[in-house]
């Protein structure tokens, strides 16, 4: 079996790394980008600096549709965060890189920063953001502040075990495929920095995997003896960080928890992943799947029931902000469309390059909708009950009243549609459309 591990390892992480030419593509790029950015912070008399970071930094870059590359400005402390914003506009006001067709968009966050996109060059995107020079990262204003002590963490550590920097790729496409990689709140996942301590902290991809399927009960791990005892994590760190199955102290900073977004549901995912994976090694589990929609609608039509999906658009901007608005109408619908449907199955689909999401669902008809009453203690509110619902029932001291039904995806999208238009509004959706039924 090791053997064979070994193997689809080798094989997988072939598929996955990066070229040599990629790599000399995306450098250069990045390069020119660096270099405009100081000139013309020099220029403009501004007290900054520019770093490289993110994957590109640490040799870490998965093969994807989209490089990603982060850059950092680091403005000088002594600026307030209405000055740091207002220079960091001033630096990107027609901003070009020589040699290169980009297209700049502006992007939204806790502090505005820039997106790249080179026109020759499709795939490779470059993030600008503005963040302080801090000298301790217990000085940060934003969480993006520490992105500098992460880097040379990482890279300190991948410079005295350089295989690791390869067994980070390999966890990285290993839980995208799983659907569990993302800090993102529709996905709460493993961020890219937390892969990469416990890679670290595990010393290889294998043992990644291996400590963590079978894990039960909140971990966690202290790589740099931060504090005296686990004990001492639980009493001393923000109760707030502490809400997660992983418990991961942040090495640079000992008060934050990098693992903080993963939530049960998503680790009880890699889990599932890890053991499927380390039973049976396969290159599959290193591709990104798509969503088997085609389960779904066999399974709705062999039930004789109905197959529907729904096509969601908002207005807010791709990325954490849209899919975290869109997974939240998913949630409300779900919870509405259970009243007039038997939902047999259900599935959300993201698209941040389009800025919308799928809803999949397989439905069977109900004969009757469900209506839930007050307790029977509250007798005013139960005889109000009664009077808008003449037939009703008793059942464990809540009155219930039952209403047939025949309602249609059409009738249910309308209705809905309909009475929660302000909640609609206030999340940005701008359309949701039937595809399918």
């Amino acid at each position: 079996m090791k053997e064979v591990m070994k193997e689809i390892l080798k094989e997988a992480l072939a598929d996955i790394k990066i070229t040599s030419d990629e790599k000399k593509a995306i450098t250069s790029i990045s390069k020119d980008v660096v270099e405009e950015l100081n000139r013309r912070i020099k220029k403009k008399g501004i007290e900054a600096s520019v770093f490289i970071g993110g994957s590109l930094a640490k040799d870490t870059i998965v093969k994807n549709k989209i490089f990603d590359v982060d850059i950092f400005v680091r403005f000088n402390p002594k600026y307030s965060e209405e000055a740091v914003n207002k220079l960091f506009r001033k630096i990107f006001f027609f901003f070009r890189v020589k040699g290169h067709k980009i297209k700049l968009v502006k992007m939204h966050g806790s502090r505005d920063y820039r997106r790249l996109i080179f026109k020759a060059h499709e795939g490779i995107e470059i993030e600008v953001i503005p963040v302080l020079a801090i000298k301790k990262p217990e000085e940060a204003r934003n969480v993006t502040d520490m992105s500098y002590f992460h880097v040379n963490y990482v890279k300190s550590k991948l410079s005295k075990n350089k295989k690791l920097a390869d067994d980070i790729i390999l966890a990285k496409a290993f839980c995208h495929a799983s659907k569990c990689y993302g800090a993102e709140s529709y996905i709460k996942g493993f961020s890219g920095y937390a892969l990469e301590l416990l890679i670290i902290h595990y010393k290889g991809f294998e043992n990644f995997l291996t400590e963590l399927k079978n894990q039960n009960g909140k971990l966690i791990i202290d790589q740099e003896k931060m504090y005296k005892d686990h004990s001492e994590v639980i009493e001393k760190m923000n109760k707030s960080r502490l809400d997660s199955v992983i418990v991961l102290v942040d090495p640079t900073y000992k008060e934050r928890n990098a693992a903080v977004s993963l939530s049960n549901e998503t680790f009880n995912l890699f889990k599932r992943a890890a053991n499927k994976f380390l039973e049976n090694p396969s290159l599959e589990a290193f591709i990104q799947k798509k969503l088997d929609i085609t389960s779904l609608r066999k399974k709705a039509h062999e039930l004789e029931g109905i197959f529907l999906k729904l096509e969601v658009s908002t207005d807010k901007q791709a990325g954490d902000i849209a899919g975290t608005k869109l997974l939240k109408m998913y949630s409300l619908i779900n919870r509405q469309i259970g009243d007039y449907f038997e939902v047999i199955g259900r599935a959300f689909e993201y698209h941040e390059s389009i800025n919308r999401a799928y809803f999949y669902y397989a439905l069977n008809k109900k004969k009757e909708r469900l209506i839930k009453g007050p307790k029977l203690i509250f007798k005013e509110a139960v005889e109000n009950f009664k009077r808008v619902h003449p037939v009703w029932h008793i059942k464990n001291d809540e009155i219930y009243s039952a209403k047939p039904t025949d309602i249609t995806p059409k009738h249910f999208v309308d209705e809905f549609t309909s009475r929660y238009k302000k909640t609609i509004r206030e999340m940005g959706v701008t359309k949701i459309i039937i595809v399918e039924d």
